[in-house]
């Protein structure tokens, strides 16, 4: 379970410009949980949690108030004109509302996001901009009329042409708040690579490196079991 009381939306308020880090692991479409995820954007809440169950990720909130939500961030640094389609693979054990795919944008490319995109099954591939978004992004929204989650939205095309040197500074995922459900995030595709979910394996000593045991580790990484024994060796 992973909880934030400081949320996206105070960041936004704040202005804050944070460096992004490595936006997966080495591992090309595994996210690692939480090291993948960005504490800072992190929009979990006290009723919101998350656990991996197999290669996925379980959501789930506890009832339909105000901390029910989960909400997380993984870093990058993309263009919003190379990002494709992302999207969300999800099974429902309970309720009828699915996450929401985000996107955290720099729409100005000046080193400082500035709202967010949030994509709705609900709304097929209409992406609208978040409340807390920035006054000019509104202002250049290809839409400003209703029947999407905002008065400010538009396809990704649209937004694209609106703000052709945007970037994408974080992509993830958000269910609630005020949402009562449970169910399996299966995957995340982003910037044409579907990533699954995991937890990092870490090894107790040289022993666990024995009988194939190297090759399960995670953190970090070996070549071969003497490669693994030596880590440890040089621990002692």
């Amino acid at each position: 379970m992973k909880t934030s009381a400081w949320g996206i939306v105070g960041a936004l308020v704040a202005g804050i410009t944070l460096a992004a880090p490595a936006s997966v692991s080495a591992a090309a479409g595994v996210l690692y949980v939480p090291d993948s995820f960005v504490a800072a954007f992190s929009d979990t809440r006290a009723t919101g949690h998350y656990e991996v169950v197999g290669t996925g990720l379980r959501i789930f909130t506890e009832a339909a108030t105000s901390t029910d939500k989960v909400a997380e961030y993984v870093a990058t640094n993309t263009p919003l004109a190379n990002i494709g389609e992302p999207s969300l693979a999800y099974t429902p054990t309970l309720g009828t509302i699915p996450p929401g795919y985000q996107l955290i944008v720099d729409f100005d490319n000046n080193g400082t996001f500035d709202g967010i995109l949030v994509g709705e099954t609900a709304y097929g591939n209409d992406w609208w901009a978040s409340n807390s978004s920035q006054q000019f992004v509104k202002d250049g929204a290809p839409l400003t009329d209703g029947g999407s989650g905002s008065l400010f939205h538009g396809t990704l095309a649209g937004w694209r042409a609106a703000f052709p040197n945007a970037t994408v500074v974080a992509f993830g995922f958000s269910l609630g708040s005020g949402v009562y459900a449970d169910g399996v995030l299966n995957s995340i595709t982003f910037n044409g690579t579907t990533y699954t979910f995991a937890i990092r394996a870490v090894l107790d000593g040289r022993d666990a490196c024995k009988k194939g045991g190297w090759e399960t580790s995670t953190n970090p990484v070996f070549t071969n079991q003497g490669n693994c024994v030596s880590y440890f060796a040089t621990r002692k």
